[in-house]
């Protein structure tokens, strides 16, 4: 992170955006050897050593290519898909929190910047970033910035500032669930189609 020609420019830290895709690596390595160890068809190595090296790949990038910058006249979150601009003079007010999941376990702070009607602007996950750098990025935006004091999960950070959280963040566990299903029935799936051929 560091200021650029008068603009406030936040990149994620390394150490800690990295953290996460390079667990994926080791939990791809581990499944795929148990895969591979119970004399798997080539198939369905294939398949579940793609899925993990694609989404660390996406992480590795996601790392590489995010920032928020804040110049005079807009906001510009950068993400590994998509750039989201903002008039700096639209955000009227902040709200920070940390949601948990079912697990009790955060995937960091998130900051939510609102306009006069309290609409949500935009939302900056901060899994990769610091405290410091949401405390900058308020302290420079200059608004009020509310928020509740501790960890709250999604329902409970709904019921305070509706229309927040979104429904698949309300409902992790069950998405969840009919995503790993979804997975399992694609994986046996495949391997059905290559053990008859």
């Amino acid at each position: 992170m560091g200021d650029v020609q008068g603009d406030l420019v936040l990149r994620p830290g390394l150490q800690k955006g990295l953290l996460l895709p390079g667990v994926s690596v080791v939990a791809g390595i581990v499944i795929v050897g148990g895969v591979i160890a119970g004399s798997a068809p080539m198939a369905a190595v294939l398949i579940v050593g793609g899925l993990f090296t694609v989404s660390a790949v996406l992480m590795i990038g996601a790392v590489l290519t995010s920032r928020i910058t804040l110049s005079a006249h807009e906001l510009v979150v950068q993400g590994l898909f998509g750039r989201h601009r903002r008039p700096r003079s639209a955000i009227a007010e902040a709200v920070r929190v940390t949601i948990v999941g079912a697990n009790g376990r955060s995937a960091g702070e998130s900051l939510f910047l609102l306009d006069t009607h309290r609409d949500p602007l935009i939302r900056v996950s901060g899994g990769a970033y610091t405290r410091e750098d949401f405390d900058r990025l308020v302290d420079a935006l200059g608004v009020p910035c509310s928020g509740p004091e501790g960890p709250v999960t999604a329902k409970e950070f709904h019921r305070m500032h509706p229309g927040l959280a979104p429904w698949a963040e309300r409902h992790a566990t069950l998405l969840a669930f009919a995503i790993v299903g979804a997975v399992c029935a694609l994986i046996a799936a495949a391997v059905a189609f290559f053990a008859v051929f």
